[in-house]
């Protein structure tokens, strides 16, 4: 099902999403940046038993893969904060700047990312609470290579966040290519999240689809070959249906983006 999402930096900027979300019954996924206290009251007040699928997106610049060793209590007061909101899993990504990416470094990355996972296996499966790793500044290469580790350390606790714009910007890899590879992963057992915007390739602009249309970028290109962004939807929506997927776009476009997103969706069928 399709869903928003916010970040906890102002009351006024994300009161009419969050509303929307439960009058709607989608789902809501929490960005936990800024810890603005009335956004906080807001949160708190509004989504325990509102009876929506909540999801929290951690502050992936203190608290990522590469640095769990060191930041396990950060680790943890993260789960409780997102815990006290009803979130069922958070999402984070593997470093907040490209791993190395040549062979000769791949056997101690995998023994050093081995003991960060194990970390997040330990303090997740405690707290009843998984991690979702979401692809950044990698191609398909890295982050097949990476949950191979996870498959191989038979770990429970980590699944994969698929960001739409993110594999546009910092991969070489065509969309039918990663879907692909998405659908392999569900086949071993990895469940995914989606993360939808678009950019027009030049760097991470979380254009919401309503954008897209105004600014002429709705078009099949090199990494949507076969698909305009609208039909891009309709195929995760098809192909991946027990997946939550949330707009990661302003708060000020979310609502008018899922109106139409909605709108071409029921058009398609």
């Amino acid at each position: 099902m399709f869903g928003y999402k916010i970040v906890e930096k102002s009351r006024d900027t994300i009161e009419s999403v969050v509303n929307a979300a439960i009058t709607e019954q989608r789902p809501l996924e929490v960005g936990l940046y800024f810890n603005d206290p009335q956004a906080w009251e807001l949160l708190h007040s509004r989504l325990p038993g509102a009876g929506i699928p909540i999801n929290t997106h951690i502050n992936h610049n203190r608290v990522g893969v590469f640095s769990l060793s060191e930041r396990e209590t950060e680790l943890r007061q993260q789960i409780a904060q997102a815990q006290s909101i009803g979130s069922s899993y958070s999402i984070t990504h593997l470093h907040k700047m490209p791993v190395p990416r040549r062979a000769v470094f791949r056997d101690s990355l995998a023994a050093y990312l081995t003991q960060q996972l194990q970390v997040l296996e330990r303090v997740c499966s405690e707290l009843d609470h998984p991690l979702y790793v979401e692809n950044t500044f990698h191609g398909l290469e890295v982050y097949r290579w990476f949950f191979d580790l996870v498959e191989r350390l038979e770990l429970r606790y980590v699944h994969h966040c698929f960001d739409l714009g993110h594999a546009k910007l910092w991969s070489e890899e065509s969309l039918p290519e990663w879907l692909q590879w998405l659908e392999a992963l569900t086949e071993k057992g990895f469940k995914l999240h989606f993360h939808l915007h678009a950019n027009n390739g030049l760097w991470d602009q979380h254009l919401a689809f309503t954008e897209v249309l105004a600014q002429g970028l709705d078009a099949a290109d090199a990494y949507t070959p076969e698909w305009d962004y609208f039909a891009v939807l309709a195929q995760l929506r098809d192909r991946f249906p027990l997946s939550r997927k949330v707009f990661e776009v302003k708060p000020q476009q979310a609502l008018a983006n899922m109106a139409l997103v909605q709108e071409r969706l029921r058009a398609i069928g």
